[in-house]
């Protein structure tokens, strides 16, 4: 925050000298000035130099996104727990109980033979079992396995979602960034046009006292003072909610007092291959293939074994028992549906259809990131070839504005005429950072589109 206040006090002390004695607003403003050197000399030792890719790791690392990937391999474990499960025995408990108004009378079915009474069993008509049923999966058909594979790319997928939602938060962070750094780079060229209008009011000052200089190029150079440090203000304003605001998305403080590092890209080419959004294309086009293997498998046959034992009446299959007992029985099966109307063949072939649908979209999404870094490449290499001649035309402009300020002093020209070509320097000073600025973050924008990561 000090050089806010640095540069608030500079304004308060320009506007109370504009309204002063004129030989004591000369001294002032030339007190004010040294002043605020020294502590802008003393700010810059203490400043805190912040990259552009420090900001992206920090709004990567803070953005409430970034709990998503705990999460997401959070639900991946429980899930593979889940199909761990599947090889794993299962117990069962079961008790029925049952009442049958019709049962076996074996005595009409030996009719006429003489038995003794009594020797035939009575079989009841209430029936009652407990059972612990154990299972045992021998061989899935290979669901399980591809299940396993389909999780692991679901997991995967979840991820690069989660990082290319990430990654979109660079393009916030490019517009708070570099227009800090465009906001800047006017402070500075405004301040150096005060400096410029100090200098050339107190030399008017002592013109104007001298009956040399009419008052009203004073009046000139005063409104240009006034019109400058409106400048000032509403930038240093503009330059503090710019600062907040990548505060809000980096969690970093204090960066209306930290250096930003203009950054300096180098193109490396025009392969998309890292852009995070057509790596997920790939990767749903895995998960499809994947799904069609589990669809597959889900045709195999399955063998299990299985173990009962119980306690019922009658026990077991021993249905001429009139007495509960204990029993047990053992086995193994197999189960295949040799026949489903093509549902599972079907449900392959839209997997099939979704992967070609998916691949047409890819060839459309790179088209489309093709044809923006044909236009960004254009832009970077008009906005290079007009930064090679800001310098020269700086250097015409500093010549023609010098000039005006010795016609100035002279009386050769009016004020009016010298802020004329005063603003044309400072303009093209402006330009010519604007257009540095403009230029980095073109390169930077272009990276951004290929998925360039470092």
């Amino acid at each position: 925050m000090k050089r806010i206040f640095v540069v608030l006090w500079l304004l308060a002390v320009l506007l109370t000298a504009g309204r002063a004695q004129k030989s004591t607003a000369v001294e002032r403003a030339h007190e004010s000035s040294a002043t605020l050197q020294a502590q802008k000399s003393t700010a810059h030792r203490t400043q805190k130099r912040i990259t552009l890719q420090q900001c992206y790791d920090s709004a990567a690392a803070v953005t409430p996104l970034a709990g998503e990937r705990e999460l997401y391999s959070q639900m991946t474990r429980l899930r593979e727990q889940n199909l761990d499960v599947t090889w794993l025995p299962s117990l069962d408990l079961n008790g029925t109980f049952a009442w049958q108004s019709d049962v076996v009378d074996l005595s009409e079915m030996l009719g006429s033979v003489p038995l003794p009474p009594g020797s035939l069993p009575v079989i009841p008509h209430e029936q009652y079992r407990a059972t612990l049923d154990l299972g045992q999966v021998i061989w899935d058909g290979g669901v399980t396995r591809n299940a396993r594979a389909v999780e692991q790319v679901v997991r995967e997928l979840n991820l690069k979602q989660n990082e290319a939602d990430v990654y979109r938060l660079r393009e916030q962070v490019n517009n708070y960034f570099f227009s800090i750094l465009l906001v800047r780079s006017q402070i500075k060229v405004t301040f150096a046009l005060l400096k410029e209008l100090m200098t050339r009011t107190k030399e008017v000052t002592s013109g104007v006292e001298n009956g040399v200089v009419p008052p009203v190029t004073l009046d000139v150079l005063k409104a240009e003072t006034i019109m400058a440090e409106q400048s000032v203000l509403e930038l240093i304003f503009r330059q503090n909610s710019l600062a907040e605001a990548l505060e809000q998305i980096t969690g970093m403080t204090e960066l209306a007092n930290a250096e930003l590092i203009l950054p300096e890209q180098v193109i490396t080419g025009s392969d998309l291959k890292n852009n995070p959004d057509l790596r997920l294309f790939d990767t749903r086009s895995r998960q499809l293939e994947l799904s069609k293997n589990l669809l597959k498998s889900q045709r195999m046959p399955r063998l299990f074994g299985y173990a009962q034992a119980g306690y019922g009446n009658p026990p077991g299959n021993n249905f001429l028992s009139d007495n509960a007992d204990f029993y047990y029985s053992l086995g193994a099966g197999v189960k295949w549906n040799i026949f489903d109307w093509n549902k599972n063949s079907n449900d392959r072939r839209s997997l099939t259809l979704q992967q070609q649908l998916l691949e047409v979209r890819k060839s459309a999404a790179e088209e489309a990131l093709q044809r923006l870094l044909t236009l960004k490449m254009a832009d970077i290499e008009s906005l290079r070839k007009a930064a090679s001649l800001d310098e020269e035309l700086i250097t015409i402009r500093k010549r023609i504005a010098a000039t005006a300020a010795s016609q100035l002093d002279n009386g050769v020209i009016t004020a009016s005429q010298y802020m004329t070509e005063l603003n044309s320097e400072m303009q093209a000073v402006i330009t010519a950072a604007a257009r540095k600025i403009r230029l980095a973050r073109a390169e930077t924008e272009y990276l951004h589109i290929t998925g360039y990561n470092k």
